[in-house]
């Protein structure tokens, strides 16, 4: 039988809280550097970019100067933000522990690692993960998933995410892919193999993949 890895998209996929840590990191920042705050509406678009991405277009500018002031500014505000907002689903835990018990899993994702580690640490599931893949300079997650399954020692792959990115990549690499629909983010996760609405589900759909 062939090892399978799981490797799972973060924000909008196990984590459900990011728009209301990103709306309070970027006005913190924002604040900082005398610039009006944006709208919830507007942090919660941001969701699923990556962060240099998303801070050329709250600026709306390509100044490198001020995309890595406010970029750094939401590095440095995000722990406080963290504590205390995050919270995640209790069937997330539950999944993650069943099935790290039963094949490696790795964190596949676009946002900086200290927001990662600091989550995965809180919500006491980093021990469930062999590997954290977190925004890489040169990699989008087309390229990131051979480098996971390498690391990972695995012949099979399955991609679980809630964007179109994480189908795409994916299946570009012969992944499984399982997409997370919810009302998270942009609902452009189409095309997966699997379509899941809770982690529940994501759990049975995920054990029965390990079963084949």
């Amino acid at each position: 039988m062939k090892k399978t890895g799981i490797f799972f998209d973060f924000d909008g996929t196990l984590f459900y809280g990011t728009t209301d840590i990103n709306f309070q990191v970027i006005n913190l920042t924002l604040a900082d550097m005398g610039r009006p705050p944006i709208t919830r509406e507007e942090a919660n678009s941001t969701v699923g970019d990556k962060l240099e991405d998303a801070c050329r277009r709250i600026l709306q500018t390509d100044d490198q100067t001020l995309c890595d002031r406010l970029l750094q500014g939401i590095i440095d505000h995000a722990p406080e933000a963290v504590e205390r907002y995050a919270q995640v689903e209790p069937e997330c835990v539950h999944m993650l522990r069943t099935l790290s018990s039963k094949a490696p899993l790795a964190i596949c994702s676009n946002a900086e690692e200290s927001y990662l580690t600091a989550l995965l640490e809180k919500f006491g599931v980093r021990d469930c993960f062999s590997y954290i893949w977190h925004r890489t300079p040169g990699y989008d997650k087309k390229a990131a998933i051979p480098r996971l399954k390498e690391l990972l020692g695995v012949d099979r792959a399955v991609m679980v995410g809630d964007r179109a990115e994480d189908v795409s990549s994916g299946k570009a690499n012969g992944c499984i892919t399982v997409a997370m629909q919810n009302d998270f983010g942009a609902r452009d996760a189409l095309g997966a193999d699997y379509d899941v609405y809770n982690h529940r589900e994501m759990e049975q759909v995920l054990l029965q993949i390990l079963a084949e």
